[in-house]
């Protein structure tokens, strides 16, 4: 298997611009794109000015736009709890008469539907095809199928089109190069007195018991309660109302656009508290990963359940030989007959024609590929990763797995 590296850029920090940083955290990934391994390396680093956690040096825009072009990275729909959570705070602290809501990265327009169902003229924005597809498909909603950039924002002006009370966005931000730059962008598209609404996963409470990293490649960015209050700072913005749910680690922020307000450029340092929760994430991730090692090293022939990022998280982190692997297997049958990792990858059909246990290589999706197993191979002895399972995907639910 030939495994080319992604290339990269040094970069200074996003939110203050500073270039004096302390190495925090680094890993090294496999992912395919356009059917050929890449080698992705990662390093986190804290910036000393203001404690903003984030990936350098970065990959540079074109290997991004691989990465989420390739089928391998979709995800496909995700519970509808958070996308009602997020309704109900919207509502909550934004007045009924901001009806114009534009979302970005709008995906498969589940969070617009909920919107709309509500009285509110929705739009969105969406690089995925896949995800515009569905939400024209199932919802009968029209989402622009195009990066939110400075082209789009420039034609959005130009055309003089009315602007929006409301722009939100959910977890996209962290995948953002520039977010101060995004979010300048954001306020050129929303009205005077208007409302951005956004959520991103909370770095002060960085999910350990994953083999995935909660410092992933995806997330070149890694937002505090500070970080963000830095930015709103920077902006011109004021803060409307913050959240850090209980129930899973992330923070939602709405932020309120007034005209002619003197910015606060203030910055406020979090280096020593992101010194000490990256420490502690480290520590910790290394006795999760022993753990896993103790739960796999008996198994001589398997089959591995799942042709994602996930696996290539077991073997770059020594978890798994491929040696030990017959088959990898997966649901998603755009994947059927791919190469991954030396293995062509099959169809869960062939479980019919072997009886080795099966490793299931998931976290979000442990519990539903449990059950989808259970039922249609019950003589299948299936390896699980996790006792407890707590998903933004499975809308919080944080259940007990049978070993």
């Amino acid at each position: 298997m030939k495994l080319k590296i992604i290339e990269r850029e040094e970069i200074q920090c996003p939110i203050c611009g500073h270039d004096r940083f302390e190495t925090a955290y680094e890993k090294k990934f496999i992912v395919i794109m356009n059917d050929e391994h890449y080698i992705w390396p990662t390093t986190q680093v804290i910036c000393k000015k203001c404690g903003m956690v984030f990936t350098n040096p970065q990959p540079v825009n074109s290997v991004l736009e691989m990465y989420y072009s390739t089928t391998y990275n979709y995800y496909g729909e995700i519970s509808p709890t958070p996308r009602i959570q997020q309704f109900n705070f919207m509502k909550k602290h934004i007045p009924s008469k901001f009806k114009r809501v534009l979302e970005v990265g709008a995906f498969n327009g589940y969070f617009l539907n909920i919107l709309r169902d509500n009285g509110y003229e929705v739009h969105g924005i969406e690089p995925s095809r896949i995800g515009v597809e569905q939400a024209k498909n199932k919802f009968g909603i029209n989402i622009e199928n195009r990066f939110f950039d400075e082209e789009y924002v420039e034609s959005f002006v130009n055309k003089k089109k009315k602007q929006f009370d409301i722009v939100c966005f959910f977890h996209v931000l962290e995948h953002i190069k520039r977010p101060l730059e995004f979010l300048k962008l954001v306020k050129k598209v929303s009205r005077e007195d208007g409302y951005i609404f956004l959520e991103v996963p909370d770095a002060e409470r960085p999910l350990v018991n994953n083999v995935a990293d909660f410092f992933s490649i995806e997330h070149i960015n890694h937002f505090t309660e500070m970080s963000l209050k830095n930015l709103a700072n920077l902006l011109g913005l004021n803060i409307i109302a913050f959240d850090k749910p209980k129930e899973i680690s992330v923070i939602r922020v709405i932020y309120r656009k007034i005209d002619n307000k003197t910015s606060n450029t203030k910055i406020e340092n979090n280096f020593s508290n992101m010194k000490k929760i990256m420490k502690e994430y480290k520590e910790d991730k290394n006795l999760f990963i022993e753990k896993i090692k103790d739960r796999l090293h008996n198994y001589d022939k398997i089959v591995v359940y799942g042709a994602g990022m996930h696996t290539s998280q077991l073997v770059t982190q020594g978890l798994l030989d491929l040696n030990k692997v017959e088959y990898i297997i997966d649901s998603n049958e755009a994947k059927w007959g791919k190469d991954f990792l030396g293995f062509k990858i099959s169809p869960p059909d062939i479980l019919n024609k072997i009886n080795l246990p099966v490793l299931i290589s998931s976290y979000d999706s442990q519990n539903k590929i449990s059950e989808y197993l259970s039922l249609k191979f019950p003589n299948i002895h299936q390896i699980k990763l996790y006792d407890k399972v707590k998903s933004y995907n499975a809308g919080f639910e944080e259940k007990e797995v049978g070993l």
